[in-house]
C-alpha cells in the first residue's frame, strides 16, 4: 500500500514538472524569446560548421566556428540566405580562404578591392591593405554585397550574375529584371537548391 502511494506521488511530481515545462516551452516559442532562439541560433551555426567541414574548408580550424557564426549574424543583418552564401562560397573559392584570382578578388567569397573600399562605412570595417585576406571581414563584406545587389535587381540570377561580373558590367549587360541563366548563375543556384533540402531557414 504504502509502495503504491509512493509512486502516486511521484507520477503526480512528474506530471506538473512535464506540465510546467511544456508551458515554459509554449511561452518561449510564441513570444521568440529565450533559449529557444539561442537554441536555434547555436543550432544552425553548428549546422554551418559541420557544412565547410564536409566540403573541406580550407579555414583554420580554430577560426572555424567563428567563421560560420559570423557568416550567420551577417546572413541575419542583412537579409540574405545563409544556404545562398554557403552556395556562393562554393561556386567563387571552393571554400578557401587563400586564395587570389586573376582579377584581384579575393578570400571565400572573392570579393574586390573596391568593394571593400566602397562599402567600408556601411560594413563598419575600415579598408585597408590586405583587410579581405581575413575570413571573417571577407564573409561581412561578400554578404553585404550580395545584400547590395538584391536592392538593385529583382532576382536573383540577375544578383549572382552581378557578383561574378560586377555591378558596372552587370548594368551594361542586361536590364534589372532580366534573368541571365550563365553557367556561374546556374551553378550557385543548384547548390543553393541542395543546400535548402539539407539546412533549415532562418
Amino acid at each position: 500500500m504504502k509502495a503504491m502511494k509512493f509512486l502516486g506521488m511521484l507520477g503526480l511530481i512528474v506530471g506538473v514538472v512535464s506540465l510546467t515545462s511544456l508551458n515554459f516551452s509554449d511561452e518561449a516559442a510564441s513570444s521568440g524569446l529565450g533559449f529557444e532562439l539561442n537554441w536555434d541560433e547555436e543550432r544552425a551555426v553548428e549546422l554551418i560548421v559541420a557544412h565547410l567541414a564536409e566540403k573541406n574548408a580550407l579555414i583554420p580550424d580554430e577560426e572555424l566556428r567563428e567563421v560560420a557564426r559570423t557568416m550567420y549574424d551577417a546572413s541575419r543583418r542583412y537579409q540574405v540566405d545563409y544556404r545562398l552564401v554557403l552556395a556562393v562560397m562554393d561556386a567563387e573559392s571552393n571554400f578557401r580562404h587563400n586564395v587570389v584570382s586573376g582579377a584581384g578578388a579575393v578570400g571565400i567569397m572573392q570579393v574586390k578591392p573596391v568593394v571593400a573600399r566602397e562599402f567600408s562605412d556601411e560594413v563598419g570595417i575600415p579598408y585597408r591593405q590586405n583587410v579581405l585576406r581575413c575570413p571573417h571581414a571577407n564573409v561581412r563584406f561578400g554578404v553585404y554585397y550580395l545584400s547590395w545587389l538584391s536592392r538593385h535587381y529583382d532576382n536573383e540570377y540577375a544578383v549572382l550574375y552581378a557578383y561574378n561580373v560586377g555591378f558596372t558590367r552587370a548594368r551594361q549587360n542586361m536590364q534589372r529584371s532580366s534573368e541571365p541563366k550563365t553557367w556561374y548563375t546556374k551553378k550557385v543556384m543548384e547548390e543553393y537548391e541542395k543546400n535548402r533540402t539539407r539546412l533549415p531557414g532562418v
